[in-house]
Formats: structure tokens, C-alpha cells, sequence
């Protein structure tokens, strides 16, 4: 088979777990049997990471949904470059990459990464988006059964609906020397270290996360909290003046964005996921890469990633007491947790590793180019959908 060239086109810059997919999809693919090529609208992380390990990027750019100078931009690359793929991550550019497919004959392949991204279904213009997707993608990837059924139940038939886990680089996560962010705080010997890394978002349930803090310290007077990601300007605030009113001033830090997620990751000893709506985050997977135990709320893919009471423990969403129960129970059986974190690491490494994740795309890559290509052999129309 020749080498496919595959344009991989994303609407956002990041930093954020499906931009991070891509980025790990870009550089993972076998360069032998793929070349990519990505397009984005703006500049920032992503932009920055793909330059820095060489990889062709373009800037497209576009302001409204109806913009059609990012399709006819897409399209006039897949020309340009001789793509034989488009791969789209996230809805709206889900939905300007079919466009792109329609204008060019390239087929299309499309991501989905969170039940967030279907929230417009009900409307006029996100039903007329999903429609076209629906019938011009080639393959709708999901990255969780979760996903795939939110799809399934609008119209998406079964036999377009691909689940392919994302994963993550199990290596960054081993072998971490420890140490460097309690020496940050300055934590003593016997303090232990709770935490959730997330951008400030409203579905990232960062408020459950503090008020179970207030919980957990009551009780365990030598607890301390951590929050790391990037802090939205009008929501922050809030959670600052929550915190200030539980009177965790001294026992609860926000540390922003941060390059160094291993490194924080390795020095906590339990990690939560509080979030009231999630697809399938990946920084659950790195926590459990650390062999720290999780507890995680059964929300989208995490309940598809922990074990409960196996790997962590699952609760239910928007539920601080819940949440401080769990961590209470690991603080008051060291050994649970240890076994936990142990059975998480080993999960993480035979079920959602890069490896496993971009072996599946290139699967799925090469066998929509085969069935193109038998199209055209046999002689009939090609449809972007795949449908003849």
C-alpha cells in the first residue's frame, strides 16, 4: 500500500485532551506508512508542540459556523498536498471537514471526544451539523461507549460508529522522580497531598472538589489540596472566594497551568476527578499511569477507565460527601490504596497506551483507503460518506 498522506484538523489550539490526541496521532503514526499534515485556526499550545517536533501545520482561518473559507480552505489543501484522508477532531470541525469532503471526494474520518460536544443536537444548527456528518463522514471514531450511545440514540447508525479508547504515553508517567512539587509547597513528611488537574470549566466540578476538601480535613488535619490547570478569568474567582469561606486558605492551592503534570501527578497521593460531565479524560489515565488510586464520578469514559474498588473508586456527580467519603476510606487504609494504584498502573498499560491507540487508527486509516480505493476500481460513484 502507498503512504497516505492524512490531514489531521482541529478547531481549537489547547492545551486540552483532544488536541493532545492529535498531537500524540501526528507524531505516533508509522512515518513509513503516513505522512501528516495538520491544519488549525489559530495559534497557541498545539500550534507551538507540532512545530517543535517538525511537523507540516497550516493555518486556516474562519469566525462563524457559516465561514465557508475554512471548507474551501480544506479543501484547497487535501489538492495542495495530495491528501488521501481528512481526519476532523470536534464538532464544528467535524463539520467543516465534511464540508471539505463533499468540495474535494477526499473522505473524511471524524472524532467525537465528549458528550459536551453533542449539547447543540437539539437545535437548529446543531442538528443540520450533525446531519451532514452523519451522512458524509466515512467513520465516526467516539473514544467511549458513552459517547457512542448519546450518537446512536440522535440517528448515527451502528456500522459508522467506531470506539477507539485514547491513550496516553504510559513512559512519561514511570520513573518520575518525586518530591519537587512538595518542596513547592513545602509540605512536611506526613502531609498528604490530594488533587484534581483540570482547566477552570463549569463541567470539571472544581466546587465539589473544595467543599470534599472541607470534608476530608476535618478529619484528617494533615491534608492538603492541590488544583492544577488554567484558571478562566470570571469563573475562578468563585472557587477563590469557596475557598476562603471553608477556610482552606492554608491547606488548599490553586497551581494554574502547568507544564510538569507527571511530576505533580507522582507527589499526590490519591487523585479525584469531580467532574459533573466528562468524555474521556485523560488525565484520569496518567493519574492511574502514577499508580495513584483514583476516585473518579461516574460520568462519561472515566467509568469506563476505573475499576471500581478495583483500580479506584466511582461515585456519583456533584456529590462532595461522596467524594470525601471515598478519600477518607484510602487515607484510613494505606494498603487498599497502594493495591489500587498498582492494579491502575497495569491497566493503563495493557488497555490505553499510544501505542494501542494510534495502532487502531492506522488500522482504521488504511482500511477507509482500501474501500475508496475498490470503489473506484469497480468503477462506481463515490460518495464522501462511504455510500454508494
Amino acid at each position: 500500500m502507498k503512504r497516505l498522506n492524512i490531514l489531521h484538523t482541529i478547531e481549537t489550539s489547547g492545551p486540552g485532551g483532544a488536541e493532545n490526541v492529535l498531537l500524540l496521532l501526528a507524531k505516533g503514526l508509522d512515518q513509513e506508512r503516513f505522512r501528516s499534515v495538520v491544519a488549525i485556526n489559530e495559534h497557541g499550545w498545539l500550534e507551538e508542540q507540532l512545530h517543535d517536533l517538525g511537523l507540516p501545520t497550516v493555518r486556516v482561518e474562519w469566525k462563524r459556523w457559516w465561514d465557508l473559507r475554512l471548507p474551501r480552505g480544506l479543501a484547497r489543501l487535501v489538492r495542495e498536498e495530495k491528501i488521501d484522508l481528512i481526519h476532523s477532531h470536534l464538532p464544528d470541525q467535524n463539520f467543516y471537514s465534511c464540508l471539505a469532503s463533499r468540495i474535494s471526494g477526499c473522505p473524511a474520518i471524524v472524532t467525537y471526544h465528549g458528550p459536551v460536544e453533542l449539547k447543540d443536537s437539539g437545535t437548529l444548527r446543531g442538528w443540520l451539523k450533525l446531519q451532514l456528518v452523519r451522512h458524509t463522514a466515512r467513520q465516526v471514531v467516539v473514544v467511549c461507549d458513552f459517547v457512542k450511545q448519546m450518537l446512536r440514540e440522535i440517528g448515527f447508525p451502528d456500522d459508522r460508529l467506531l470506539r477507539i479508547y485514547n491513550g496516553i504515553e504510559t513512559s512519561r508517567f514511570s520513573g518520575v522522580a518525586g518530591g519537587e512539587l512538595r518542596r513547592e509547597l513545602k509540605c512536611s513528611p506526613e502531609t498528604v497531598l490530594i488533587g484534581m488537574v483540570a482547566n477552570v470549566r463549569a463541567p470539571k466540578g472544581h466546587e465539589y472538589f473544595i467543599r470534599a476538601a472541607r470534608i476530608i480535613a476535618d478529619k484528617h488535619p494533615n491534608s492538603h489540596f492541590v488544583i492544577s490547570g488554567d484558571l478562566h478569568e470570571t469563573l475562578a474567582p468563585p472557587l477563590f472566594t469557596l475557598v476562603r469561606d471553608l477556610g482552606l486558605q492554608d491547606r488548599l492551592r490553586f497551581l494554574g497551568f502547568r507544564e510538569d503534570v507527571p511530576r505533580i501527578l507522582t507527589d499526590l497521593d490519591i487523585y479525584v476527578l469531580p467532574s459533573t460531565s466528562e468524555g474521556f479524560p485523560l488525565v484520569v489515565l496518567e493519574a492511574m499511569a502514577c499508580a495513584r488510586p483514583v476516585v473518579a464520578t461516574r460520568c462519561g469514559g472515566a467509568s469506563e477507565m476505573v475499576d471500581d474498588r478495583h483500580t479506584g473508586f466511582l461515585v456519583p456527580t456533584a456529590n462532595a460527601e461522596a467524594i470525601a467519603s471515598r478519600v477518607n476510606e484510602l487515607l484510613e487504609d494505606k494498603e487498599m490504596g497502594a493495591h489500587m494504584g498498582s492494579a491502575a498502573r497495569l491497566r493503563v498499560e495493557r488497555e490505553f497506551s499510544v501505542q494501542a491507540m494510534v495502532a487502531n487508527y492506522e488500522c482504521l486509516y488504511e482500511s477507509c483507503f482500501s474501500a475508496n480505493r475498490a470503489t473506484e476500481r469497480a468503477g462506481l460513484p463515490v460518495r464522501a460518506g462511504g455510500r454508494v
